[in-house]
């Protein structure tokens, strides 16, 4: 299980190093997808599971569709023996993520149970920090 978060800096190439224990989890290889705030990074084997749990089915034209589209968006991206990844190699799948989600200079590597998020660091610490989402948190957390 994948959690923590975990501030970070892009290097001048455009790669960030992930959080020893993180990494422990994968071999070499970490599947991407942009979504709408932030970069998800999954182990081969997570994504194949969590396109699986979709339930979409390849016979029918709109799930096809779905489906061609997520793996056109999918980047495959190498860790490296210092344990980095190029950011950079998600632009080459869906030209302009990188700078759509604002991964440029400080970031936020969070982990979410099955997969980790790299977020824009000041996007992270709003959205972390906002009233609503701590009171959301205390109210699961204890009985009143």
């Amino acid at each position: 299980m994948l959690t923590g978060q975990y501030q970070r800096s892009l290097d001048s190439k455009s790669r960030v190093t992930l959080p020893a224990i993180l990494r422990k989890q994968f071999d070499e290889m970490v599947q991407f997808v942009p979504r709408k705030d932030a970069l998800y990074g999954y182990a081969p084997e997570a994504f194949e599971a969590w396109v699986s749990s979709l339930n979409l089915n390849p016979r029918s034209r709109d799930d096809a569709e779905t489906l061609l589209r997520l793996n056109s968006m999918a980047a495959t991206v190498e860790i490296d023996s210092a344990g980095r990844v190029a950011l950079g190699k998600i632009d080459e799948t869906a030209r302009g993520q990188r700078a759509r989600l604002g991964l440029d200079g400080d970031l936020m590597i969070v982990g979410a149970g099955d997969h980790f998020e790299i977020w824009n660091a000041e996007k992270w610490n709003e959205k972390f920090n906002a009233d609503d989402a701590v009171d959301r948190l205390e109210s699961l957390l204890f009985v009143e």
